[in-house]
């Protein structure tokens, strides 16, 4: 039963606007071999990592240049890295909001859809996904210098958190208000969460291993590969999300529609 849902989990395919997400993985993996293939970005940060080295190592009387040796190249470099891999958040985000909209539309008129919430419209995601974006591009920086202070208060209140864009997109709440709303919902739900976040991120880290081991054939094959693996994990991730909130904020409508899918076997 596991090994079925996580299959289904995986395959990001399966939704109404298929060729939309397959747009969305080609553009994302495109956008994070580009990375690497742009000839005005420089990845050999040897001379940076010998003067962090040097800088740790000295004491309060050693005279050291304060000139960071980092070129032009490296910071082609490092913002596009950045922005590749916003670019395939954001993608992530925007699929657990196409999720809820392809349930509700695949289950509005079923028997005991009822109360199932009306599909928001295409626009209405579009203009809300334009402005998380915006908001999550604020925060980004900040966020970054002090993650690292609070990582394990960001562990712990990840699973509780992380469908909130699915929630916002979908219609049903205000960009702040759909993190209450989440938090109620997530209560008795959390540990099957943190279950399925660890499994994504095992699957993650399995197929970057894989993509390692091809690096010693072919560099160029390990970014193709790797981008594509990650990409497809990102998806996967949000994909988890749309489920996971359609399955809380919807499980009566949910249960209703599969025991009348049940009873209709038999009749």
């Amino acid at each position: 039963m596991i090994l079925k849902v996580f299959e289904r989990l995986l395959n990001i395919d399966d939704i109404d606007y298929k060729w939309a997400v397959r747009f969305m993985f080609l553009f994302c993996v495109v956008a994070r071999c580009a990375v690497f293939f742009n000839p005005y970005s420089d990845t050999d940060f040897t001379w940076l990592n010998s003067w962090m080295s040097n800088f740790e190592a000295a004491d309060q009387t050693q005279a050291m240049d304060m000139t960071v040796p980092i070129t032009s190249g490296n910071i082609v470099f490092l913002v596009s890295a950045f922005f590749a891999l916003f670019i395939t958040f954001l993608m992530g985000v925007l699929y657990s909001g196409l999720y809820v909209r392809s349930f509700r539309s695949r289950n509005k008129g079923k028997e005991g859809s009822e109360d199932l919430p009306e599909p928001v419209k295409m626009g209405v995601i579009i203009k809300r996904f334009v402005l998380l974006s915006l908001f999550y591009l604020a925060v980004s920086i900040p966020f970054m210098i002090i993650s690292s202070n609070l990582i394990v208060f960001f562990c712990i209140g990840f699973p509780m958190l992380f469908t909130a864009p699915a929630c916002y997109l979908s219609g049903d709440k205000g960009m702040f208000n759909s993190i209450p709303h989440v938090v109620r919902l997530t209560r008795g739900f959390y540990l099957a969460h943190v279950r399925s976040i660890f499994l994504i991120v095992l699957v993650f880290f399995f197929t970057d291993a894989l993509a390692g081991l091809v690096s010693f054939a072919s560099m160029t094959a390990f970014y193709i590969l790797s981008a594509a693996f990650s990409t497809w994990i990102t998806l996967t991730f949000g994909r988890y999300a749309g489920m996971a909130y359609c399955a809380m904020s919807d499980k009566k409508v949910i249960s209703s529609i599969n025991i009348g899918e049940k009873e209709s076997r038999f009749r």
